[in-house]
């Protein structure tokens, strides 16, 4: 006999709807709240990215109703739109975090999260709640549907657009029955590919998925429906996006908070690709320690498994967006620069001559043998030098990621490098203090009135 499938998007809805922040460990809170910093310091300097001046004309042209901020637009508009901006922008600088082995980012969420908190001038609890929910419902998509990515979704923005929906449901106070329905409308709208990693189609996904998960709930809480069996059904979301070889369905929602999935979440420590941060930090690591220096270089030979190159594309970058995604870039980096900011990675860099020699130095041996897999495996890099010794390095973890988090004081370091120079002093230490205490704030709207210039405080 078959085994019946379970109610999976009417429990998700179920959960989202019911679960209140005194029912989550405070663990998954207060490191919600480092995650809400980390976000809004990339939104706050992502227009300054590759790209982000079209989005910006973009929803200007669209214009729209004057709800919820568009930071470096000045202005505002819709909840949508502003999503779309904000999302895409954050995206940009190519600092979002990342959980495995569901492939999703918090990234994603607070942007539609902020925008529609401010229009509804949600508190920061519901806010909080909302988030977890939410990255709890894209986390335990992306972990059954692995084989999605494999197949070349990018589950980041697949997942987020359900994610985002999860979330403004929330925000909206949506029973379990609309919830479900924005579920679905928003399973419609999830997309996102993978081989565009590079481009600006790459980093405006979470821009979509953050307007298109809004998009569901506003539609759903006018009354507006989808097949409340969406993601399980024969041919529901779940089989159509792994080609039917979804992985143990049951544990969505037999895992669901065992723990919570936030607790997986790892911050960047460099704007560029996750899969390029170990690499990096071991190579500054062996700088700094005198082991190795720029023009001792003869060779770099970087090991890396077949899963590896169909993210990091470009061994010559010719864009910003490109050399994010630049093995060579990247080590050159670790290499020359004092420290790995988001100019690191910007066009003067990629033309100068000493990152050109360098990138010519690097070497990447795919080793199919390694198998292909996202995480759970080690690269080796080795630095020939010229007086013919070799430095081998095989880097496991970066800082920041699980089990070892960043702390929210050890996260305002990377804020601060977002937005000095963006803001004055005053609004920094304001908008720490906010997000420090974020289950307290009475109104959204006063987070992002602290950090939008055009607002007064």
């Amino acid at each position: 006999m078959m085994t019946p499938t379970p109610p999976i998007t009417r429990e998700i809805a179920h959960r989202v709807s019911k679960t209140r922040l005194e029912e989550i460990p405070s663990g998954v809170s207060e490191y919600s709240k480092t995650l809400a910093m980390s976000a809004l310091g990339a939104m706050l300097a992502g227009p300054q990215s590759l790209g982000s001046d079209i989005v910006t004309r973009y929803v200007k042209r669209a214009g729209g109703a004057s709800e919820a901020s568009v930071f470096g637009a000045n202005l505002k508009t819709s909840v949508e739109w502003a999503a779309l901006a904000n999302a895409t922008y954050a995206h940009a600088t190519e600092y979002e975090d990342d959980s495995f082995p569901e492939a999703v980012s918090s990234y994603t969420l607070f942007p539609a999260i902020f925008a529609l908190g401010q229009h509804l001038h949600s508190n920061g609890r519901t806010a909080l709640e909302a988030f977890v929910v939410a990255y709890e419902t894209q986390a335990r998509i992306g972990i059954a549907c692995r084989e999605a990515r494999r197949l070349g979704y990018m589950v980041l923005a697949l997942a987020g657009a359900l994610g985002c929906a999860a979330a403004a449901a929330r925000l909206l106070g949506l029973d379990e029955t609309r919830t479900a329905h924005a579920l679905s409308i928003a399973a419609s709208q999830s997309s996102g590919v993978g081989y565009q990693t590079g481009s600006m189609a790459h980093i405006a996904e979470m821009g979509f998925a953050a307007r298109n998960g809004l998009t569901a709930a506003l539609l759903a809480a006018d009354g507006f429906t989808g097949q409340i069996d969406v993601l399980e059904a024969p041919r529901g979301l779940l089989n159509l996006i792994t080609a039917g070889k979804v992985d143990n369905a049951a544990g969505i929602l037999n895992d669901w908070g065992q723990p919570y999935r936030v607790l997986e979440v790892g911050i960047k420590q460099y704007p560029c690709c996750y899969h390029l941060q170990r690499m990096i930090e071991s190579t500054l690591v062996q700088r700094e320690a005198g082991t190795i220096s720029a023009d001792q270089i003869s060779e770099i030979q970087v090991d890396v498994n077949a899963f590896f190159p169909t993210v990091v594309q470009y061994l010559e970058p010719g864009n910003e967006i490109e050399a994010q995604f630049s093995l060579p870039h990247a080590i050159a980096t670790a290499l020359l620069e004092p420290r790995i900011l988001p100019s690191s990675f910007s066009k003067a860099k990629i033309d100068n001559a000493e990152f050109r020699m360098l990138r010519s130095k690097v070497r990447m041996v795919i080793r199919e043998d390694w198998g292909w897999t996202p995480t759970g495996w080690t690269p080796r890099i080795v630095f020939r030098l010229k007086n013919g010794k070799e430095v081998s390095i095989e880097p496991k973890l970066s800082k920041g990621q699980p089990p070892h988090l960043f702390s929210f004081d050890q996260c305002i370091e990377k804020y601060r490098g977002c937005v000095e120079g963006l803001l004055p002093e005053d609004r920094i230490v304001r908008s720490v203090e906010i997000m420090r205490s974020l289950e307290s704030c009475k109104d959204i709207a006063e987070l992002i009135n602290s950090v939008d210039v055009t607002s007064k405080v």
